[in-house]
């Protein structure tokens, strides 16, 4: 549809938590992982930093009874475990927002200018 002045387009969001990717019961920990020589890695996010214990370049969420499973097993190859993030302590870190629905409420000027004309 094509966009016109005074049209309302309402997007909603819904808040979901995050997952073990192992079993999909509510995730307890976040492990992040960085590329091999990761401070020295221009493809890393850690490449140059002192501290790189906040640097994620991928991560994977998990369980009580998965958390060495997944802290041993990364999401892919040639990455290294880097930190563990507990819900307990970081729970922001656990919830995401995630697209549900997308509308036009109404269809523009017309509309604006006769809630224009009333007003006035």
């Amino acid at each position: 549809m094509e966009m016109r002045v005074g049209q309302i387009k309402r997007i909603d969001y819904v808040c979901k938590e995050r997952l073990c990717f192992e079993c999909n019961e509510p995730a307890q920990y976040k492990h992040t992982f960085l590329l091999e020589g990761g401070r020295a890695n221009p493809n890393s996010s850690a490449y140059r930093k002192d501290d790189c214990s906040w640097c994620e370049d991928e991560c994977n969420y998990a369980c009580e009874e998965h958390k060495e499973l997944m802290r041993e097993n990364p999401p892919i190859d040639g990455i290294r475990w880097c930190s563990t993030f507990y819900r307990s302590r970081f729970p922001h870190m656990f919830l995401y927002w995630e697209k549900e629905s997308e509308e036009i409420i109404n269809d523009g000027l017309k509309e604006v200018c006769d809630a224009n004309r009333i007003k006035n």
